[in-house]
């Protein structure tokens, strides 16, 4: 057997001579768990930048670093320094990852209320100085948050409207924010537009569409080394998407704000925006005043 044929057998750990590669194949996948929770503690356990592997669901796999989740305020584009101004009191950070915005807003005052399904990232959460930190789904929130006190705004930050999933889970997910928030509350909203001009993305969109669906909404999962989350619905959509999908859990969209990340070329297309959803059922007093 040739050289390139022997190597090629031992990556895959069939015996050669009665010797088997210590490499096996896991026929069943990657271990199922907290990827995107061990990729931060990682990150700041080594004090560095890691590498996660976002994986769509045609197979697709795109690298996700770990700085755009931990970056502090002077990473933050301005359109996203500005919406935080708007924030105030009880205050719910809707995914919050590691928490550098509503840990953000805490030392600034306010009441913050962190949501995550990861518990590693909830634990930095509560490093970082956010005492309420809950464990649960963002489809889940009515059952989570129906008998305290509501929230007078809402943080769909770091790309999260991407959490809405689709248009029909979307206004459901809207919905119960809806019913846990107060009359004058605001969600301060970060979203980000589909990209149908490569081809793996234009056959998605295609594919997409075929089925019915809005041309962003993807299935897909995070990998680190040998873990992954499991598969969960993502949703990129732009402001009028946006409205419609608001709509219906009555919400409305007001002061959409284009922007490039930091760093992105100059000539690259506007992509990322910011928008404040505020309830479309409540009083000119109420809205005035929030």
């Amino acid at each position: 057997m040739g050289r390139l044929a022997q190597a090629q057998s031992d990556l895959v750990g069939e015996p050669y001579g009665g010797v088997r590669s210590p490499v096996e194949l896991n026929p069943a996948g990657p271990e199922l768990g907290d990827a995107f929770g061990m990729q931060l503690s990682d990150s700041l356990r080594l004090q560095r930048p890691v590498v996660a592997y976002v994986e769509r669901s045609d197979g697709l796999i795109t690298p996700s670093g770990s700085a755009q989740w931990l970056g502090d305020e002077e990473s933050w584009p301005p359109a996203v320094r500005k919406l935080l101004g708007k924030a105030t009191g009880r205050v719910l950070d809707v995914g919050a990852g590691g928490g550098r915005h509503g840990a953000y807003l805490a030392s600034r005052s306010c009441r913050v209320t962190a949501l995550d399904n990861s518990p590693l990232a909830l634990e930095i959460c509560r490093q970082s100085g956010i005492q309420d930190c809950v464990l649960g789904d963002v489809g889940k929130t009515a059952d989570l948050f129906r008998d305290v006190e509501p929230f007078q705004r809402v943080l769909l930050l770091g790309n999260n409207v991407g959490l809405l999933g689709s248009a029909e889970s979307g206004t459901e997910i809207l919905r119960q924010l809806h019913e846990v928030t107060a009359e004058d509350a605001l969600i301060l909203a970060e979203g980000r537009r589909p990209v149908a001009v490569t081809e793996e993305n234009h056959a998605y969109v295609t594919a997409n569409r075929g089925r019915g669906r809005l041309p962003g909404e993807l299935l897909m999962r995070i990998r680190y080394q040998t873990t992954a989350t499991p598969w969960f619905p993502y949703l990129f959509c732009d402001p009028s998407e946006l409205a419609r999908i608001a709509q219906p859990a009555g919400w409305e969209i007001s002061g959409v704000e284009d922007f490039r990340y930091p760093g992105s070329p100059p000539a690259a297309p506007l992509l990322s925006y910011t928008a404040v959803l505020r309830k479309s059922d409540v009083s000119a007093d109420a809205q005035s005043s929030a």
